[in-house]
């Protein structure tokens, strides 16, 4: 009976995390001019919270980690930012916000910090991906899907971001690819055909670039397995020619994808100075911002979340970003935030390439994850965001993991070391 319901508890948690990240990414415009989202957002921690407490018979424990410690002094250098923020009520708002995923984080990581293996993570993140993609089918409608892939456009931005539900998509996607490399066929497998047809709507070119990386960067490292090095470059060379066959050959050829290469092809424009398009421009407009406020005030910023009160007098939009992390932090929070911030991913890359572990499948994943994460924050801001948080600790999870690894290994080692000594 209770391995009954520790079973139990453990797949509600699971079912429970995934449903509080769909709505936290959805439930803004899914509940329209409602504003009782938080209080479902609260209702699915606290059930969280009850169904640990069930599996864990009544026993709480809290564990403080360098996360908690990185997340913690963020929040400082967030309240202190607002000394300096042109509208301190902005910073102030913004500064809660992360109080709030803070505790989003402590309750998450109650729940899933004795896991052996991040999987059941993984797929929560995925799960995610294809349902917050689908939905947004949903909220449009199919009709304006079609209209929107046959004319070459892209989704508009009513709902969520665009490039967010594109990254969300890809995401789902390299995973569901990692899923069928190392696990066997699965009918969910085929989910990521029409969720490619959903990533060209959005005509996201980052989610685009990490598909392809993602999915080669699995082919790289699986190809190394083998100890022999000419076996290993062979399958390599054989991986990339289909990749590439498949992808520019057919797969990039089709009506559907014929906006994302026109907007990849006019950033670069952009970036050469020969032309570009409004959306590139633009996002070079906003990058050129957010260094001239951090020339304002490099040490402690302009205030969290103020760039946008700085681009509102230039652009008129309520809330435009700066989209770039870097840069966002950088120009809200100076040297200190964007220091603080990365200090725990300098952490995460430091301990994944410490303990790595190539031979393990989870490994693999993980690190694609997180190396993507670093590079995509140059193209979008993502502190915000509660999904962020969640694989930050899936990564901290991961190093917990390796690190328990590697430390039963030693102890393995130096125990037949002693028993060769007292033998001989």
């Amino acid at each position: 009976m209770k391995l009954n319901i520790t079973t139990i508890s453990n797949r509600l948690i699971w079912f429970i995390t995934l449903v509080f990240l769909v709505l936290s990414l959805t439930i803004s415009f899914a509940l329209g001019d409602a504003d009782y989202g938080a209080y479902v957002l609260f209702v699915c921690l606290f059930g969280l919270i009850l169904c640990y407490l069930v599996r864990d018979q009544g026993r709480i424990t809290v564990s403080f980690t360098w996360m908690h410690m990185y997340m913690l002094l963020f929040i400082g250098v967030c309240y202190l930012s607002s000394l300096n923020a042109l509208d301190p009520s902005v910073a102030m708002s913004r500064s809660f916000d992360i109080v709030k995923i803070f505790c989003m984080l402590i309750v998450l990581y109650m729940c899933f910090q004795r896991e052996k293996s991040v999987d059941s993570l993984l797929k929560i993140g995925m799960w995610t991906g294809y349902i917050v993609c689908f939905y947004t089918v949903y909220y449009y409608g199919l009709d304006y899907f079609i209209n929107v892939l046959s004319s070459s456009a892209r989704i508009a931005n009513d709902a969520l971001n665009a490039n967010t539900v594109g990254l969300l998509g890809a995401n789902a996607i390299v995973m569901t690819v990692y899923y069928m490399m190392y696990d066997k066929p699965r009918w969910w497998n085929i989910i990521a055909l029409p969720t490619l047809g959903i990533l060209a709507a959005t005509g996201s070119r980052k989610a685009l670039v990490f598909v392809v990386i993602g999915i080669v960067l699995l082919f790289v490292f699986k190809s190394f397995r083998s100890k022999n090095i000419v076996n290993s470059l062979a399958k390599l060379v054989a991986y990339l020619s289909i990749l590439i066959i498949a992808f520019i050959g057919i797969i990039l050829q089709l009506p559907i994808f014929s906006e994302v290469l026109e907007r990849m092809s006019s950033m670069v424009d952009a970036f050469t100075g020969t032309g570009g398009d409004s959306s590139a421009i633009v996002r070079m407009a906003l990058v050129d911002i957010g260094w001239d406020l951090f020339h304002q005030s490099p040490i402690i910023g302009v205030g969290i979340n103020n760039p946008a009160v700085y681009t509102y007098s230039i652009f008129g939009r309520e809330n435009y970003y700066l989209h770039n992390n870097y840069i966002e932090l950088l120009a809200g929070t100076g040297v200190i935030g964007v220091v603080t911030y990365y200090s725990m991913y300098a952490y995460l890359v430091y301990n994944m390439i410490r303990y790595h572990d190539f031979h393990s499948n989870e490994y693999v994943m993980v690190f694609i994850l997180l190396m993507s994460q670093l590079v995509m924050d140059m193209g979008l801001v993502s502190y915000e965001s509660k999904s962020t948080y969640f694989y930050m600790m899936l990564f901290f999870i991961e190093v917990q993991i390796l690190r328990a690894k590697r430390k039963k290994l030693h102890e393995h080692t130096n125990n037949l070391d002693q028993g060769k000594a007292v033998h001989l």
